[in-house]
């Protein structure tokens, strides 16, 4: 049964807020490396996250009870945790943690809570505190009070928990979550987000409440407009929107049928800030790259798929209503991932497979969200929730800069080895951010949450 008592959390000056046309929070990237391990079993951003992107003056933006923290911005979650300065595990070291203050509420539950992640878990309490956000302040805001976490990792990276902007429906914690309150108080209910491309330093990225950054386009109308998706729910739950197809140099590459409950037709790809790479069904992902040929292989230790360094690849992902879709192209290096590290002049390739994904298909991470400036609104008397998409990508200069930082393509083709169009031969084929307003965009590859103990059991993709 889920709890919303509303009366617990207020927004202060809500009136004003809902007055605002919203505020924007620029974002600087702060690259952190990455090793390439052969000899790991698990995707590298389980071990170690590659980058974040970082706010410049984080005290002006964000605060937990006039408490400033590095937080992972995850529209692949809903709830907002921080970790306790009783939090004495070795994830918990090195990091910024949460001290109680006057303004700390213990009385609303005392509830425990559980969230178990592909790379670790979290456990604390339900509590209530002031959020600051920018120019706005929520008073008494549920969220988790971490005591213990294992294998999150953030002590490598300097984060102190995750704010999660997936619809409440998914929220773990009772009362009512941080979205829902930003989306009540807003006069037009969305938040934007721009991912600067992996090869720029400054990142040119930013996060935006009720506005839109005007930097990348003026109006809503600029944005293609995909309907979210209940698929395999009976309310909303993530940022769910059709995934019809894959181009591959210009070369359609058809899917499997979706494996999500009720699914007729096309797949369905989740926006996740929270992942890095792109995720998808082993299939696929195996038909993928073996089209490309032999500038790609499957390693045989780690499982992953690489691809050769050099090697340039135009991948497209076309979303949307098979009557009204939209092809979104990848940034080469995005598909050819340098940032995972070289082995031997073998890359990580930035489209990995992974069957764990139960909310979708696809999980559609950073590998590709920083290829397009995206909208996310909320339901209004209008219309229901929907996604805004607008390409930031040219391939035409991204392949040129590609070959400018990696030199000439040795003797691979430009186009697939072989031609995809059907399922039929898949089947044959395979079986970040330091602060934005204290909050960090950084890579986080899981499945989602399940809720044990008081809570709900949940699995997620």
């Amino acid at each position: 049964m889920k709890l919303y008592p509303v009366s617990f959390f207020l927004w202060q000056s809500a009136s004003s807020l809902a007055s605002q046309t919203g505020c924007k929070l620029p974002l600087a990237r702060v690259k952190r490396p990455l090793e390439f391990d052969q000899n790991s079993q698990s995707l590298p951003e389980e071990r170690n996250r590659s980058t974040s992107i970082s706010i410049l003056d984080r005290n002006d933006y964000s605060s937990v009870g006039a408490q400033s923290f590095p937080l992972t911005l995850d529209t692949g979650s809903s709830d907002l945790w921080v970790i306790s300065n009783e939090c004495k595990t070795a994830d918990c070291s090195n990091v910024a943690r949460y001290s109680r203050s006057f303004s700390l509420n213990l009385s609303l539950t005392q509830m425990p809570f559980h969230i178990d992640y592909i790379s670790g878990s979290v456990s604390g309490i339900v509590a209530s505190e002031t959020i600051s956000l920018g120019p706005y302040r929520l008073i008494s805001q549920v969220f988790g009070l971490a005591n213990s976490t294992e294998g999150i990792s953030f002590a490598q990276e300097g984060n102190s928990g995750i704010l999660g902007l997936a619809f409440p429906s998914e929220a773990s914690m009772i009362g009512t979550n941080f979205l829902r309150n930003v989306f009540t108080a807003l006069t037009d209910p969305y938040f934007t987000i721009v991912l600067g491309s992996s090869l720029d330093p400054n990142c040119s990225s930013s996060f935006t409440l009720g506005q839109i950054d005007d930097s990348r386009a003026s109006s809503l109308s600029d944005f293609f407009k995909i309907a979210v998706s209940k698929a395999g729910a009976n309310d909303y739950t993530y940022w769910k929107i059709p995934l019809l197809y894959l181009t591959i140099n210009s070369t359609r590459l058809s899917l499997s049928p979706s494996s999500v409950q009720g699914v007729q037709g096309s797949q369905i790809a989740v926006l996740d800030t929270g992942t890095t790479l792109a995720l998808g069904p082993t299939r696929d992902v195996q038909a993928f790259w073996v089209s490309v040929g032999s500038a790609a292989r499957n390693d045989p230790i780690t499982g992953l798929w690489q691809v050769r360094c050099e090697k340039a690849i135009t991948v497209g992902f076309v979303l949307g209503p098979e009557d009204s879709s939209h092809e979104f192209a990848l940034d080469p290096a995005d598909v050819n991932w340098e940032e995972g590290g070289s082995n031997n002049g073998w890359c990580l390739g930035g489209i990995q497979a992974s069957d764990e994904v139960d909310s979708g298909d696809w999980l559609l991470g950073d590998v590709f969200l920083r290829n397009v400036y995206s909208l996310y609104h909320g339901a209004n008397s209008s219309s229901g929730p929907w996604i805004g998409l607008i390409s930031t990508t040219d391939s035409d200069s991204a392949l040129i800069e590609f070959r400018q930082k990696r030199g000439p393509d040795l003797g691979a083709s430009s186009s697939p080895a072989i031609q995809l169009h059907s399922t039929t031969l898949l089947y044959a084929i395979s079986t970040l951010c330091g602060f934005i307003g204290g909050v960090v965009f950084t890579t986080l590859f899981r499945a989602r949450h399940g809720i044990s103990g008081t809570f709900r059991k949940r699995k997620q993709k």
